[in-house]
């Protein structure tokens, strides 16, 4: 009985992709790009994935990872219909699938996590998502992190394929419409296309449908019948109507790429970019000596046991008491943490220069994995020195930007500071916490 039900299931979700897939496909296997009536590219084909389905043509095991923010972890999104479909279409190839997306967070945390969320369970493909987080990011910035990723996943294993993957929020559907994409996916297909990683607009079918009258971007569906209601935050695609899109636009393209396999190892081209971050660090704490003010959390603490996935130690610092001393040489230092109700300021001083670096914002009335960087330094030494200030300030007003009320006092009390990694693209000369 069971099995006929995963049968079913598994004949619905072919049948909503195929359904969500409003464009004849290409047959041309040379086609390089592909254009909609709003006259963006929605994919470049570039190299394809050879490696990928020289697996699936010879029935061996292949893993597939997906690596990006929120709209990749969301449950019952493009992720989970895109690798139903490969399971469906090539019943031969045992799949297995890597979830290593975070929501709210962007290419510069992923660089870092690469190495640990993704290459060590030693994936086949991987899919990059990360154009909406980087919104606001420079192109120096972006790319230094994309081509990071892209430098350390040929260098652990050059068969693995890569293909990038955009998505959109309604702050920049106007680029689509216009015919060009938005700038943090500009600063990616400049990587894609120097390293000849095919690559896939998500957003570019949600922009013809939405310019035929056909969707409407944000929205309530109740209010909007006959049309495809895409999301109600203008970021996040509905599960029933905005997700579907995407996984269509993706699995129309693989029929593409299937096209083209064999055993094609990745050669590593000079960079793009001199001081790309593929050097990047996720250094752990936990040789450091124990501390009167630095707890690590136990594995039933609810905190730590909710982040143990991406984080498996957590440390929590609440005193004022509480320092971090670190020596470095090198241009970025970052701090893998969590924000949430109970987290406050922090003073961090800089080579001298002193600083509050404020770690609650609007969006804490939960905790989430989160990270801030100290950047675009001179090659040098520097020396940093962080202490959990203990400062009261009005959480209730930070939270009234969304429209949050407090609603149990106690969990928002404390100030305290919860670390898990430094982040590192330099090399590490001295660590100290008291």
């Amino acid at each position: 009985m069971k099995k006929s039900v995963l049968l079913v299931q598994a004949f619905i979700i072919t049948v909503v992709i195929s359904w969500g897939c409003q464009k004849p496909l290409s047959t041309s296997v040379q086609s390089s790009s592909k254009n909609s009536s709003t006259g963006a590219p929605e994919f470049h084909q570039r190299g394809g994935l050879p490696n990928f389905f020289q697996k699936i043509n010879e029935g061996q095991d292949a893993k597939v990872a997906y690596f990006g923010g929120s709209i990749t972890e969301a449950g019952d999104g493009w992720r989970s219909l895109t690798f139903n479909w490969l399971r469906i279409n090539y019943p031969h190839t045992p799949f297995t699938e890597i979830n290593a997306a975070i929501g709210g967070t962007g290419s510069n945390l992923g660089v870092f996590r690469l190495e640990r969320d993704v290459l060590a369970q030693k994936p086949d493909l991987v899919f990059v998502e990360f154009a909406v987080n980087d919104f606001g990011r420079t192109t120096q910035q972006i790319q230094q992190s994309m081509e990071g990723i892209v430098r350390k996943i040929w260098k652990a294993n050059p068969t693995t394929d890569i293909c990038f993957v955009y998505t959109v929020a309604e702050n920049v559907l106007p680029d689509l419409l216009a015919g060009k994409f938005q700038a943090s996916a500009q600063a990616m297909e400049a990587i894609a296309e120097h390293y000849q990683i095919p690559s896939i607009h998500m957003g570019v079918e949600v922009a013809r449908l939405y310019k035929e009258g056909k969707l409407v971007f944000t929205g309530k569906p109740d209010e909007n019948p006959g049309k495809i209601v895409f999301t109600t935050d203008k970021t996040h695609p509905l599960s029933r109507s905005g997700h579907p899109i995407y996984a269509s636009v993706v699995r129309g393209h693989f029929e593409e790429m299937q096209r083209v396999s064999g055993a094609k190892p990745h050669a590593l081209p000079t960079p793009l970019v001199a001081d790309n971050w593929e050097g990047a660090q996720l250094i752990s704490l936990s040789e450091l000596p124990s501390s009167a003010h630095w707890q690590k959390l136990p594995a039933e603490n609810e905190l730590a046991r909710s982040v143990s996935k991406f984080m498996p130690a957590l440390y929590k610092a609440s005193s004022p008491d509480a320092v971090l001393r670190i020596k470095f040489k090198g241009t970025t230092l970052g701090f893998y943490d969590v924000v949430g109700p109970g987290v406050g300021i922090l003073d961090v001083t800089l080579d001298g220069d002193k600083k509050e670096v404020q770690r609650f914002d609007q969006y804490s009335h939960y905790y989430r994995k989160f990270s801030f960087y100290l950047e675009g330094l001179p090659d040098t030494t520097h020396e940093v020195t962080i202490h959990v200030s203990g400062k009261a300030f009005d959480k209730a007003s930070i939270l009234q930007k969304r429209n949050i009320k407090i609603d149990d006092p106690s969990r928002y009390a404390e100030t305290s500071w919860y670390l898990s990694n430094l982040l590192l693209v330099g090399t590490l000369e001295f660590i100290q916490w008291n």
